[in-house]
This record gives structure tokens, sequence and C-alpha cells, in this order.
């Protein structure tokens, strides 16, 4: 089995999985299960699916929380909001998410390197204006 044309005895497969929603994780785990399953019979083989989030769960944002978020950074003039796509990116805040209710986005900081590479340069202005936009909004939120 460590050449191309030696049939394995076995094989060992890993990979990544990501989802919108917990529960969209939830049936593609029961979709690969009913296909290893159905390769298992096919071939008289055995197959065994280890389904580990690590404590990655996908970020799950509030409804009503993000939608007062968003009509709020639409509505205030110092702020310069722009709609994202939904992206399945592997946060911890998603996990938070799953425990309170909370919305993230995303702080436009005009790096032209990739998020986690050694090119990553923020511009470091962008952190106070998210801090202040962010500290508008819950004032806002808070009825002050």
């Amino acid at each position: 089995g460590t050449i191309r044309n030696v049939i394995a005895g076995q094989a060992h497969l890993e990979g990544t999985i990501r989802g919108l929603t917990q529960k969209m994780l939830e049936h593609i785990k029961q979709r690969l299960q009913a296909l290893g399953q159905g390769i298992a019979q096919s071939f008289e083989a055995r197959v065994e699916l280890q389904f580990d989030q690590g404590g990655y769960w996908p970020v799950e944002n509030n409804l009503e929380l993000t939608q007062q978020f968003i009509t709020y950074m639409q509505k205030e003039s110092t702020i310069k909001y722009q709609t994202t796509r939904p992206a399945m990116t592997g946060e911890d805040f998603g996990f938070l998410l799953a425990k309170f209710p909370g919305t993230m986005f995303w702080l436009g900081v005009g790096s032209t390197g990739s998020l986690h590479s050694a090119t990553f340069n923020p511009d470091e202005a962008a952190i106070s204006a998210g801090v202040q936009a962010v500290t508008k909004f819950l004032s806002y939120r808070m009825g002050e």
C-alpha cells in the first residue's frame, strides 16, 4: 500500500468540514455516515468515521441583535459600513455564540496581506474606529 500499483490493506483519510450552522454540520455528519456505510457494504470493508469539531462551532449570529447592529451601522454617518457575504471560517467566537446571543462582524483593517499570515499588516487606525463604532452601538442599545 505504499506505491501506486499496490492495493492498500487500509487507508486513513482526514479533512476539514465547515458549515454555516450547527444543523448543517449535523446533516453533513449524517450524510458522511451513510456514505461510509454504503462504501463499506459495497466493498465488504469496514469504515469508521470520527467526527470531531474540536471546539469550533459555526458562527451563528443572533438574528435580532445582528439586524439591530446592521441597521445602526448603516444609519450612522460616521461609520463606513459594508455588507459582507457569510463565510465558513473556523472561529473560536462560534463557541461563544452557541452559549450567548451575539454577532460577529469583520473590522475592515485594509491589510494587503492575508489573514493569519506573516504578511498580514492591518491599519492600526481601524482598531480605534472599530472601538468607537461598537461603543456608539452599545450606547444606542442601552438607550443613552
